[in-house]
This record gives C-alpha cells, structure tokens and sequence, in this order.
C-alpha cells in the first residue's frame, strides 16, 4: 500500500511539474513578502539577525547548486530573507534626528525642497533645516510646515526662515488607523508643525522648477473648480484637489483618476508614439529607410520619462513607467512585453529600492489591478479575438469596445475592492459604470487636451486646450456628484483586519500567477478577505489621554465632551462612518459606561478620579489626570499608561472584555516616538539601540 505521504509527494511534483513556467513569477512575491514579514514585527530586529538569515540564505543556495528542486526551493527562502535585510538595512540607514516634546515659537531656517497644494493650504518640506534651540545633533533632517492659507507660498529651492511651532509626527489613535509617524520616518521628516507669522524668505531659488510653472500657469488659465484636478493629472499634485471633491470621486469609485498611473501613462505612450509616427509616415525618406516604429517609441519613452519627473514619480507612476517602459523597450527590441513577468520586475524593482513601498495604498491598487487586468487578456484574448473576428460592421466594433471598457472596470474594481476596503473602509458600488464612463471622458478627451497644452505652454498657445479640458472635467465632476448622491452608493464597514489583506493579496495572486485549476483556490482566499472585516469585533469604549468616546445602543459614538482632541475625535468618527457629533457631559469629570454587566469608567479630573476610586463595582478606570491615591477598581489605568499605550479600545465582549492598544498594534519600531535615533554606523560599531 502507497504511503499517503508519496502520494502527497507525487501530486506536489506533478503539479509544479506543471507550472514549471510560472514558478518565477512567485520569486518577487517572496521577496515581497520578507519585506511585509518585517514591517509586520512588533519589535525591531537586531541588524546582526537579519544578517545571519542572509548569509544562511546564501549558503542554503550554494549549497543546493546541484539539486534543481531544493536549488528552487532555496532560491525562494534566499530572496525571502534578503527582502527582510534589505529592509532592515534601509530603516537603518534613513534612521535622522526627531523630536519628542512639542517647541513653541522656534526660530527654524532650511531649504524648501516641496511644495505640496491643498485647498486648506500648503505644506511645505524643509531641508537643511536648523534651529536656534537645538544642537545640530538633536535637530531633524527635514521638518514639514503647513501654511494659511493667508501666508504666500515659497518656492522649492528658496532659503527660508520663520517662527514656528514643532510636534514630533503624530501617532495612529486607532489600532488600524494610518500610521503618520512611519511615512514621515521613510522621508526623513522628524517634525511637522505651523507657522506663526509669514515665511522671510532669505535666498530665492535660482530657477522655478518646471513642475511649479506648470501649476502657476493651470491655476492662471482654469477656474478654480478645475485646478486641482488638471494639475493632479498632469504634475501629480493630487493633494491641491478640494477635499469635498476628493470624496465625491471615492465614493463615485473614480478616485483612481487623481493619482497618475497606469492610465495616465499609456494614454501619454499612445499618443506621443500614434502623433509621431503619423508625422514620420508622411515624410517618404524617413518612411522608406527608418523604421518609423522604432523612433516614435524612443521619443515616447523619453516623453514618459520626462511625465514621471514632473509628476512626483510617485509609487503609482513609477510602477505605470516601469510598465510602459517594457512594452516601448520590447518594440524597440522587437518583442512582445505584455505579460505577468513585466508586472513581476516592476514590482520587484520598486521593492528593491523602496522596500516600504509595499505599506501604500497606492502600490496595492495599482499592482492589484494591473496583474489581474493582464492575467485577465493573458487568459482571455485569444478567445475574444476569434469573438470579434467573426463579425463586421462600426456598430459592432463600438459595442465591442464598450464591452470592453466595462470588462476591464469590472475586473479592476473587484481585485481592488479588498484594498479599498482596508485603506478606506468603503465600497463604492458604482464603480463599475461610473469608472467606464470616467475614464473613457479622461481618455480620449481630458488627459489628450491637457497633454497637448502642456507641450505648448513654451509657445504661449496651450490656453485652448488647457480650457477645452476644463469642460472635460466639469463633466466628469457632475458625473461623479451624482453617482455619490444616489442611495445605497457607497458600502462603509468596520476596519479591516491585517489578516484580511494578506488573504486578499495572496488569494489574488494564487488565482492569477497559476494555470490550472489549482487556482481556483486563490478566489475562496479573496473571498474571505472581502467578509473580513464583518468578523471582527467593534469596539465599545475609545479612550485617549485628551478624549474619550463610548458607544451607545444605535451603534453611534458620543464623545466626553470636555476636553476634547479634535484630531483624535474626527478620525474616531470617519473610522464609525458617521457625520454627526454626539457629545455628553460627564459630572464631576467622571464618564460610566456599562454593558453585558460591566462597568468602565474615565475620569478627567481630580474630583472624579476620587469619586471612581471609591466605586468598587468597576472593573477598569481611566485616570487622565496626574492621581497617585489608591482604587477599588479591578483595573486602573493611570495617566502614564494612556500616554504609553496611546489609545485604549475595549469591547464589552459577554464572555470578556477585549482590550486593544494602539501601541501593542504599532509595536517598539524606529519609526516610534521614544525610539532612541541611533544611526546605521553606530549600530555596525556595536552600539544598539535596545
């Protein structure tokens, strides 16, 4: 009788006997995943660890040279581990000076290195930044300032100096929440604050810089309703859209069309490369001795190359070029580049050289959908060509591209929909019609009309254009305000659980990396991602050191309503998706809350820290308030503790109740507030930062 365990073996073998082909596709999936397996780590590694595993690594692969199986199987560990190294060795090497404890009305003096537009106002980075009272060891690389709207805004380059108000980077006050301190940390920004006063600027900047002329001259032509959408389409300033119609677009499911992507550079790609060969076509001497083909792909790479400088080469647009970049390469070479293992090396790629990028939300829906669109014509085209080759007729051909227009929306919006669900916690149900009809208005008439203007803008003839996208926009703004405005538009639910989205990410590549049926397996994994976030526990009780929120029996939250940290408090609302303010007014600074049989108490004052302490019957009391007298309580958290943790949830489960804290969530990183700055030499010459 065959052992179960050959027979297991034996189907193993036969199935990778199988996928032999598409085995490397999963080589930057491993590599991915060292890189996730260390942000996913609640406490920093030693850099002599990761180290180890990548020189084991190496070892395990020279070793197994001559066995091709286990010289596979190591060849999967060894990028595993350097994914997790490099990473480690990046943190390490962007480790810069923070600051810990708020500085009021500083003497700050930099280089503006960006200027970001929002329609509250601006924020701007600085550079070689320093301050008056701070040593130069203590003082951060680069500091981020928001503006009035009131202050003129600088120039990137201009030397500046101004009074301002310094934080460290905010920490997340949910469990889940967006993890401020750890984008700014990859950036080298070790404080964010405000002005008090005007910026003097010392030393303007030699040259505006292209992309700043671009946006003076939108903001001169359009109205104001326009102006943040042209110029996040063509500079990348996604940030200067109003954050009323940022909204109306993310619940129209079109937000997509804001950040330049894949669609934006193809469409640039296909236009220079029809434009110029056209041109070329009509010249008999090029047409007869070049290969016209050729030359229009070159120029419209470099044209792509030049989009994705002026756009802020963000990890979308990076990963769009890399892609357009292999097809215009391929004609060049004279090869097909339209597949999973160009999306395979652009992914690697980013990840070699921003390993964080895999944390954005921007890198997760761009390679969610562009891998599933591709493994969708990979899997599709032949099929649909025959479809199409057995009819004639333009009204056929029109319904065809209709058809598959909303084919590619679908697909798109349902390999992001788990992605969308935990960086937004919505789903727009309309996205499907609404991005069809979006993208084709963006498509053939805005992105054309607003590339074309832009080339013109050194001949003073780009005015035109620059209006006639206007109107393309004012239509896709209608669009959208009344797809957000129909009942039942959006889908909100609780947050997402990590789990959640390691299933949809792996279940989407399972299902799109493999052939046979095997893959099948990957859409019972998205499946269960999408109904993730029903399975989670909703919390009862929030409790920070500056607010507190209870929820009551209609599942809204009413909020202590004194003090109150209006931050903490809005991102606690958006996070319920709820719009109203509820508020209650806790006597003698003491809040009660009770359910399932227990009883929490929060107490925000003195008199009321007294008053609970005498209450035996609770089973945790908050103290927010410096209090060292003794408490009947089960549990007290004192002032200390809340300022630790961050953040307290607490669900009054029937069996128990749950306790979640923020920093148990965001674990002891370098990226964290009281993370001591030890810098990667220091660290090779033995000092740890533990």
């Amino acid at each position: 009788m065959t052992s179960p365990f050959i027979l297991i073996r034996e189907k193993v073998l036969s199935f990778l006997n199988a996928e032999l082909d598409r085995l490397t596709l999963w080589l930057p999936v491993a590599f991915g995943a060292g890189i996730g397996f260390y942000f996913s780590l609640s406490a920093e590694p030693l850099l002599s660890t990761g180290l180890a595993a990548f020189l084991c690594g190496g070892f395990l692969l020279r070793d197994t040279r001559k066995n091709q199986a286990l010289r596979l199987f190591a060849l999967f560990v060894f990028l595993f581990v350097s994914g997790f190294f490099l990473t480690q060795v990046r943190t390490r090497a962007l480790s810069a000076p923070r600051i810990k404890y708020p500085l009021s009305a500083v003497q700050i003096a930099g280089t503006v290195e960006d200027v970001s537009d929002f329609s509250e106002g601006a924020q701007v980075t600085v550079g070689n930044v320093k301050i008056k009272s701070l040593a130069g060891w203590k003082t951060p690389r680069k500091i981020r300032l928001t503006l009035p709207e009131n202050v003129p805004v600088p120039q990137t380059g201009d030397e500046i100096e101004a009074v301002a108000y310094l934080s460290a980077p905010k920490n997340p006050v949910t469990p889940t929440g967006f993890d401020a301190a750890r984008q700014l940390y990859f950036k080298k920004i070790g404080a964010v604050g405000s002005l008090e006063g005007n910026i003097q600027i010392v030393k303007p900047a030699k040259t505006s810089p292209l992309r700043d002329k671009i946006n003076k001259r939108i903001d001169t032509v359009l109205p104001d309703d326009t102006q943040g959408i042209a110029k996040a389409l063509v500079t990348g300033g996604s940030k200067s859209v109003p954050s009323d119609i940022v909204q109306t677009y993310r619940n129209a499911g079109i937000a997509h069309i804001l950040a330049v992507s894949g669609l934006h550079m193809s469409l640039l790609a296909g236009l220079i490369f029809f434009v110029i060969r056209s041109v070329l076509a009509l010249i008999p001497k090029i047409a007869l001795y070049y290969n016209t083909k050729k030359i229009a792909a070159g120029i419209a790479l470099i044209a792509c190359a030049a989009y994705l400088h002026i756009s802020g080469a963000s990890f979308a647009a990076q990963r769009a070029f890399i892609m357009v970049a292999f097809v215009l390469i391929a004609a060049l070479l004279n090869r097909r580049a339209l597949s999973v293992v160009s999306v395979a090396w652009a992914a690697f790629f980013i990840l070699l050289f921003k390993p964080e990028a895999i944390l954005s939300a921007g890198f997760q829906l761009s390679f969610a959908a562009v891998t599933t669109l591709i493994c969708a014509y990979e899997k599709g085209n032949k099929e649909y060509t025959r479809f199409l080759e057995k009819r004639e007729g333009f009204l056929f051909s029109l319904l065809s591209g209709i058809v598959g227009v909303l084919m590619a929306s679908v697909i798109a919006s349902a390999a992001t929909a788990p992605f969308a669900l935990f960086h937004f916690r919505q789903l727009p149900l309309y996205a499907v019609f609404i991005s069809a009809i979006a993208t084709t208005l963006t498509g053939f008439w805005v992105m054309p009309a607003l590339t074309i203007g832009t080339i013109l803008m050194p001949f003073d003839a780009d005015k035109p254009f620059l209006i006639s996208a206007s109107y393309g926009i004012k239509i896709i703004n209608r669009i959208a305000e009344t797809a957000a405005g129909l009942p039942h538009a959006v889908l909100s639910c609780p947050p997402m659980p990590v789990w959640g989205l390691a299933f949809a990410a792996f279940g989407g590549l399972w299902f799109c990396l493999w052939k046979g049926r095997v893959r099948l397996f990957g859409l019972m994994a998205f499946a269960l991602s999408l109904v993730s976030p029903f399975l989670t526990t909703v919390p009862d009780v929030y409790v920070g050191l500056r607010t507190a929120a209870f929820r009551n029996n209609d599942g809204l939250l009413v909020f202590r309503e004194k003090p109150l940290d209006r931050r903490t408090r809005q991102i606690w609302l958006n996070e319920n998706h709820q719009t109203r303010l509820l508020t209650t007014e806790c006597a003698y600074g003491l809040c009660l809350y009770e359910k399932n049989g227990y009883k929490i108490g929060v107490a925000n004052t003195k008199i009321g820290a007294y008053d609970a302490c005498e209450m035996k019957d609770l089973d945790i009391l908050f103290i927010t308030v410096n209090f060292d007298g003794q408490c009947a309580a089960k549990r007290k958290v004192t002032r200390s503790e809340l300022s630790e943790a961050g953040v307290y949830m607490l669900t009054l489960a029937p069996e128990k109740i749950i306790v979640k804290t923020v920093s148990e969530n965001k674990g002891f990183r370098p990226w964290s507030t009281s993370y001591p700055f030890v810098s990667l030499i220091d660290e090779w010459k033995g000092l740890k930062p533990l």
